[in-house]
């Protein structure tokens, strides 16, 4: 907890949601136990890191006020946190987690339905085997790099398509913007992956683990740096979406410019 205390630290909510749906195994992975996780977070708000807003309420606050947000630091879920305590009771975190699911499945549908469309029109067009020889011959990084620039090709259109009604105001800014750009680069590096084997995307786990994995980096929109030990999705989005902006794996590797003076 030493970090939490030294550094401005944000969690996102989706780190929180996380742990809340976690799956233990029924007690043969304790690492995993929801409750041991949903601790460790509580404790860390508690030792000074801040509590996130999820993304669909910083989405619903720039609708509302036309205005991107300046801050994913949810103040009153902080001070609710650090002057009371996490509901941990079993059957109430196993109540909230199947809420949770349901809540988010939606987001993951969509985030499906998105990279199926792209799948069927690789096929269509017969890209298939210009996916694949990307995927070799290039990183993954590379790669998002190249997704992102024709989604800022795209940024009109797409705007139009999802949210009419706000299109006209939506500014680089806005995190619904991020999250959006995020999702289309995903979507199309999902379906070239796949591309050689077509059929919709149907795999609910992998999507929605990466669907909270899209929600860490859509913070580096408001944050200096980003901790993670993924690879796979995380470090690789998150260095060609921000190339600006510190990704680190260790705790090690967060520089002394970090610290906060808080006297």
């Amino acid at each position: 907890m030493k970090f939490v205390r030294n550094y401005n630290v944000v969690l996102p909510y989706a780190l929180g949601i996380e742990c809340l749906i976690s799956n233990d195994g029924k007690g043969r992975r304790p690492g995993k136990s929801p409750m041991r996780l949903l601790s460790r977070f509580d404790a860390a708000v508690k030792a000074g890191a801040y509590f996130g807003y999820s993304s669909s309420a910083l989405i619903r606050k720039e609708k509302e006020t036309l205005c991107a947000v300046d801050s994913v630091v949810h103040e009153e879920g902080t001070r609710a946190v650090r002057d009371g305590f996490l509901a941990l009771y079993e059957k109430s975190v196993g109540v909230e987690a199947a809420c949770c699911r349901q809540t988010f499945q939606p987001l993951v549908d969509i985030l499906c339905d998105l990279a199926s469309a792209y799948l069927a029109n690789i096929n269509k067009k017969g890209l298939c085997r210009d996916f694949q020889m990307e995927i070799q011959k290039t990183s993954q990084v590379q790669r998002f790099c190249k997704w992102l620039d024709a989604v800022r090709q795209m940024k009109t259109e797409i705007l139009r398509r999802w949210i009419p009604d706000v299109a006209s105001n939506v500014t680089d800014e806005w995190y619904t913007w991020q999250v959006i750009r995020l999702w289309w680069a995903w979507a199309t590096e999902c379906a070239g992956r796949r591309s050689h084997i077509g059929g919709p995307i149907t795999i609910q786990k992998d999507v929605s683990n990466d669907l909270y994995d899209m929600e860490y980096i859509a913070y580096l929109s408001k944050a200096d740096g980003i901790l993670t030990r993924d690879k796979t999705l995380v470090e690789p989005l998150a260095r060609a979406a921000f190339p600006d902006k510190d990704v680190f794996s260790s705790l090690d590797e967060v520089p002394d410019d970090y610290l906060c003076d808080w006297g």
